[in-house]
């Protein structure tokens, strides 16, 4: 649902819908995925990095595995 509502935003709100998912389930993979994504769309190459680090910690925290491919995807 965050997904779904964050795709039909704007940029910022998107930004802020993906936020409010990631404080709300912080070991979902595909919200994280999602947010570095719609940084790299906009040109946003250093919050991609910030977002990944913060990802794998974050996930890690949480006793989520994530590999290669899965953020490839």
């Amino acid at each position: 649902l965050w997904l779904a509502l964050a795709r039909l935003e704007t940029y910022e709100n998107a930004r802020r819908v993906l936020n409010k998912a990631r404080e709300n389930i912080p070991t979902d993979r595909h919200i994280w995925i999602t947010a570095a994504k719609l940084e790299e769309a906009n040109g946003n190459t250093q919050m991609v990095e910030k977002i990944i680090d913060r990802a794998i910690t974050s996930l890690r925290a949480n006793g989520v595995e994530i590999n290669r491919e899965q953020w490839i995807q």
